[in-house]
């Protein structure tokens, strides 16, 4: 009456896993491509200053940031407590400045598939400042003075959104 029988003594072909290592490999390459490592380390102490109105960049590729803040404990012997400036992941004067910006500026271009779009991005290039409450606003003048020199005119301040926005 049926069709269909059971064929007794056939054993089922088990899953082959000829592949895995392949597909192993392509997720792994697929992860260290995508992930996103953090760039630096913060070496300088800030307490971020709150603000009523801010706004989020839309862009967040063509930020460079400058901290400015006390050395952590551990580096008070060696540079003191008053506030410095941290460059990538070391703390730097300001005359280090020009050599930062412009790394950053080729950084940029370098990303760009040609060198009319990578001028164009380098100059939408936002600094953002994270600088501690307790600095002295003579240390973020000279920073802005030297930015200016640089023609680094777009600069961001971080700070703590009270309102949040």
């Amino acid at each position: 009456m049926s069709k269909f029988r059971k064929k007794d003594g056939k054993k089922i072909a088990g899953i082959s896993t000829a592949s895995l290592p392949d597909i192993v490999f392509i997720l792994l390459f697929f992860f260290m491509v995508a992930t996103v490592s953090k760039e630096e380390d913060l070496i300088v102490e800030i307490t971020m200053p709150n603000a009523e109105q801010c706004a989020r960049l839309e862009d967040k590729s063509l930020e460079v940031y400058i901290n400015v803040g006390a050395p952590s404990k551990e580096l008070q012997n060696q540079y003191g407590a008053e506030p410095r400036i941290q460059l990538n992941d070391a703390i730097k004067d300001i005359n280090h400045l020009a050599q930062y910006i412009e790394e950053k500026r080729q950084g940029i271009k370098q990303q760009a598939p040609n060198s009319e779009l990578g001028n164009k991005l380098a100059k939408k290039m936002v600094v953002s400042l994270k600088v501690d409450q307790g600095t002295k606003l003579g240390t973020l003048d000279d920073i802005k003075q030297e930015l200016r020199k640089l023609n680094a005119l777009k600069v961001n301040y971080v700070v703590n959104d009270v309102a949040g926005n």
